[in-house]
């Protein structure tokens, strides 16, 4: 038992050499932190006057006599602060970047300073920015890492192209707030009582909110793009691969959904399911329209029929919400291209 012991404290020695915590701190507590290409970050906002840095990463063994007396040097510069990371005051900004590769960095900001992050390239997937207790403004652009947010303030502007978004706003939070990711989720908590002008989309899946909200909706516009034939022929011959219906219009075959069509002369519409592999049919509208080009609206689009022609269009993708919260105030945007929005109280 004795000797399994002693083991176990070399391995733990072992892993405090080989991940070194050291502390850096900067005086500076006004103007703008900006943090470029560190994935493995956390930055917490506090009530003091210095900027502290702590940074976890792997120590390197310098086994290189060549290396004696020289230092690392970057694209970024030479760590100028010993903790594998360096730091440059220009005007009223600090600019912070890795030198060494797998840094992981704790920052503690005062509450008076601004926060912007920048990662560009490859990163681990599963890595989380976490950012807490901002009061600032606050702005971010990633690749592949996600955020979480707890008790931000704002104004924020975060985007994220493979990562998720998950955040919580305080009482008092200030606009404008904008969550885009364009492949993540984006998954918010707001006050029960937050006043806000809520514009809330994601183009190809599902928009999901609280019932409890005490959320006004506008009417939706009208979606007013027209097409020509031409287009519409080659979207018909290249179909989405979604779950379509047919409509049929003097004799000719139309992928939509059942509407009522009007044009010049006597209009038949007979719908057919595509979702399968034998369709029926059975005729829906009749009826005599004035001898006029007249538009045609779907969900995805307007086109406009004046002679029989083949013409698609998809049922649609995704939802688009515009609203007041609470009456309306502040400007929040929460959007996904490719994934699902929660909205929360």
């Amino acid at each position: 038992m004795k000797k399994i012991t002693v083991i176990a404290f070399g391995l733990l020695l072992l892993v405090g050499h080989a991940f070194a915590q050291k502390e850096f701190k900067l005086a500076k507590s006004t103007g703008k932190l900006t943090i470029n290409n560190i994935s493995n970050l956390t930055v917490e906002g506090y009530d003091g006057k210095e900027i502290i840095f702590n940074a976890t990463g792997k120590s390197e063994k310098i086994d290189d006599p060549r290396a004696a007396g020289l230092s690392a040097l970057s694209n970024s510069g030479f760590d100028n602060t010993g903790i594998g990371i360096s730091i440059t005051e220009r005007e009223n900004a600090v600019i912070v970047a890795p030198i060494k590769n797998g840094v992981a960095l704790k920052v503690k900001l005062p509450q008076g300073m601004a926060l912007s992050i920048k990662t560009s390239g490859l990163a681990n997937q599963d890595s989380v920015i976490m950012l807490s207790n901002i009061k600032s403004e606050l702005d971010a652009s990633t690749q592949y890492e996600s955020f979480k947010l707890v008790n931000v303030t704002g104004p924020i502007s975060l985007k994220t192209l493979y990562g998720n978004i998950e955040g919580k706003l305080t009482n008092t939070f200030k606009g404008p707030i904008s969550l885009v990711s364009v492949y993540g989720f984006v998954d918010v908590s707001v006050p029960e009582n937050a006043k806000a002008d809520l514009s809330i989309s994601t183009q190809y899946e599902t928009l999901y909110a609280s019932k409890d909200l005490k959320l006004v909706l506008e009417e939706a516009p009208a979606i007013k793009d027209i097409y020509n034939l031409n287009s519409v022929v080659a979207l018909a011959e290249q179909p989405l691969g979604q779950n379509l219906e047919v409509l049929t219009v003097d004799g000719v075959k139309v992928s939509s959904t059942p509407i009522k069509v009007k044009g010049s002369g006597t209009v038949i519409t007979t719908v057919e399911s595509s979702s399968k592999s034998t369709s029926s049919s059975s005729a829906l509208t009749t009826e005599k329209a004035a001898p006029a080009t007249k538009p045609v609206t779907s969900r995805a689009f307007t086109y406009t029929t004046n002679s029989p022609a083949v013409l698609t269009y998809g049922r649609g993708f995704g939802s688009t919400v515009n609203g007041k919260l609470n009456g309306g105030g502040e400007k929040v945007i929460l959007k996904s291209t490719y994934g699902k929005i929660y909205l929360r109280k």
